[in-house]
């Protein structure tokens, strides 16, 4: 059984402040599932091999109650020492710890088995739980922004990132997708280890430029490459290209960041490159007849390509990653 405390008789309440009237009023319940929590905490209780199922999912801070919380954070450890998590195993440890009676009582673990039927879809109600936690976390960040809104002090460039920082990392909070065979890595590794010893592969992501791909085995993730040169010497074109290969031979999504040239100019560029013709003669409107289809299917080729400019000239840095973030989440993957 679960206590409710009994509401206080009703008292003058102190006037709130702007940022206080966005909070939950008091006769709103964040959302939780106190139900879904006893019986995950029942079926640990009942089956040694419950907790195993429900670790990589289900954190202690995504249980409603302090009580709950608690017990399933004692099972955590007793799992992680190898002990059994059984009822006998947590009251005793409980107990000894002192935290028995603040979690209810050995009363209270033996209510908990006797709720719990089955621990068949155990899996399924950690998730629910989960849910309902993500929710509140939500609740959280959103009253995070709110605070961050009226805080005048922070550049408005740092109170945006911060926001969509708040908002990014609950979307990101994912279970982990448990342990995989050493088989089937192994079959993987000597499939790639296959496929590089003849040559038609590199470590990270080719670009399509083969000498360039044999000597940096292709882009690697968390690096800074800087392409420098003179004036007119072609960085941006090259910079284009390896843009265009990646978005098209790997359908990775990619954003051109331009602070000079415009996206019109850019997208010249581009078409220029897939369809072989100047991009002076592009621009002029000066095509032999037989070029316009190779112009339509060049225009048809580039549109399906997950590619994305932006040429605002004063972009910052936290723009840029707004804007990268933001592309992320809309199409559910990294970038390439």
């Amino acid at each position: 059984m679960v206590s409710v405390p009994i509401n206080e008789p009703e008292r003058e309440r102190p006037k709130r402040t702007g940022v206080e009237l966005f909070e939950a009023t008091p006769d709103q319940l964040p959302p939780q599932n106190l139900e879904a929590e006893e019986v995950i905490l029942g079926g640990i209780l009942l089956d040694p091999d419950a907790i195993g199922r429900v670790a990589d999912v289900l954190q202690p801070e995504a249980f409603y109650l302090g009580a709950h919380r608690e017990i399933y954070r004692t099972a955590l450890m007793l799992h992680s020492q190898g002990k059994p998590t059984d009822l006998t195993a947590m009251g005793a440890w409980l107990a000894d710890t002192g935290q028995l009676e603040k979690v209810g009582g050995s009363s209270r673990l033996s209510e908990l088995v006797e709720r719990t039927l089955s621990t068949a879809s155990i899996d399924e109600v950690a998730k629910l739980v989960m849910d309902k936690y993500l929710r509140r976390q939500l609740i959280r960040s959103g009253n995070q922004v709110i605070r961050l809104g009226f805080d005048q002090s922070k550049p408005m460039d740092q109170v945006l990132d911060e926001a969509e920082q708040e908002i990014f990392a609950i979307s990101q909070a994912k279970p982990s997708i448990g342990l995989t065979p050493t088989a089937e890595i192994l079959t993987r590794t000597f499939e790639e280890i296959e496929t590089r010893s003849l040559g038609t592969a590199v470590a990270g992501i080719p670009v399509n430029f083969y000498d360039l791909d044999a000597m940096t085995q292709g882009l690697q993730r968390a690096d800074l490459i800087i392409v420098a040169g003179r004036p007119a010497m072609g960085k941006t074109s090259i910079v284009l290209n390896m843009a265009k290969n990646v978005a098209q031979l790997h359908n990775l999504p990619v954003c051109v960041f331009s602070l000079e040239m415009s996206k019109e100019q850019l997208t010249y560029r581009l078409l220029s490159m897939e369809v072989g013709i100047e991009s002076g003669r592009l621009r002029t409107g000066r095509l032999h007849q037989d070029e316009w289809p190779l112009l339509g299917q060049g225009i048809s080729n580039l549109g399906r390509l997950p590619l994305f400019i932006d040429d605002k000239p004063n972009s910052s840095v936290l723009e840029m990653r707004s804007l990268c973030r933001r592309l992320m989440a809309e199409h559910g993957r990294e970038l390439g």
